[in-house]
């Protein structure tokens, strides 16, 4: 499959195919039908809202099984179209750090992520979240090993594949960096399909696609992402009381809060402008056509 994944670049049409067509709503039809089918085979085995041990990850997992199969095939059709047109891959950039020591990079990816969620904190305070989602926040960030593996592993790895490695590599292709990230960020919010994550879920993920942008790393948007949900994973095992919309001001007092606040605006900037500085330009994709090499004919 690595060999055809070169040759596809979404653009945002198609980008948003794939997070409308494909994984919301194709997945959602999978996902219905597998549980189905499990359900006749061993009765009660699974639950779509994740109530049953192991359903939470199977259920999350499903519906990029269907995202996984399209990706592969438009890469192959793409592969096949190039190879008739002697055209060659798109360019694909290594991953690079410029002159940022990788223990300090190490060392700013979780201040970064703390400084953020101390930051964004009011917005939890401002969007009010019903009932009926509080129950099923408070499902999604049981302390158990199913759901630690859906949230802090599965999701990370799954969307930062799609959102960074497939949607927004493509989109920077084809628009200008800016908003190819914003696009890619309104991406990010839209497939949380609920508003109380979709305003931190675009900052996030305008922070995430900037690091991407800069450094070509999937890796570090995983542990970024790992990171933020992590941390939400390990308050409701530390606060089992705390409710779904409860927020760090809540828990620290106003005093605490609001000096961690001014501490995080002023760590975040110095950080960022430190990145920004210090990370390696971020690689051209015009492509050098007198080093294109022959496409292989024999599809």
């Amino acid at each position: 499959m690595k060999k055809y994944l070169d040759f596809f670049r979404p653009r945002l049409g198609e980008s948003w195919l794939i997070m409308l067509g494909i994984l919301l709503l194709g997945g959602t039809i999978l996902t219905g039908a597998v549980v189905f089918l499990l359900n006749l085979i061993v009765p009660g085995s699974m639950s779509l809202t994740g109530d049953s041990g192991w359903s939470t990850p199977v259920v999350y997992v499903i519906p990029f099984l269907f995202v996984f199969l399209y990706v592969y095939l438009r890469s192959k059709q793409a592969y096949q179209q190039a190879a008739l047109n002697a055209k060659p891959p798109f360019r694909n950039p290594p991953a690079r750090l410029g002159s940022v020591p990788l223990p300090l990079y190490m060392l700013l990816l979780p201040v970064i992520i703390v400084s953020m969620s101390i930051i964004m904190d009011p917005l939890t305070e401002w969007l009010e979240m019903p009932e009926f989602m509080k129950d099923l926040f408070a499902k999604m960030t049981q302390s158990n090993i199913p759901t630690f593996i859906a949230v802090v592993v599965a999701a990370p790895l799954l969307e930062e594949w799609l959102l960074r490695g497939v949607a927004l590599k493509g989109m920077l292709h084809h628009m200008a960096p800016w908003k190819a990230i914003a696009w890619s960020a309104c991406m990010f919010a839209v497939i949380h399909l609920n508003p109380w994550q979709a305003v931190p879920a675009f900052l996030m993920g305008c922070l995430f696609g900037w690091i991407y942008y800069r450094t070509r790393s999937y890796w570090t948007c995983v542990a970024l992402h790992a990171l933020n949900n992590g941390m939400a994973f390990l308050l409701a095992g530390l606060f089992p009381e705390m409710e779904a919309d409860a927020t760090l001001r809540s828990i620290m007092g106003n005093t605490p809060y609001f000096i961690a606040l001014g501490a995080s605006i002023l760590v975040m900037v110095l950080a960022l402008m430190y990145l920004n500085k210090k990370l390696a330009p971020a690689p051209s994709l015009e492509q050098p056509y007198e080093q294109y090499e022959s496409v292989p004919a024999d599809v």
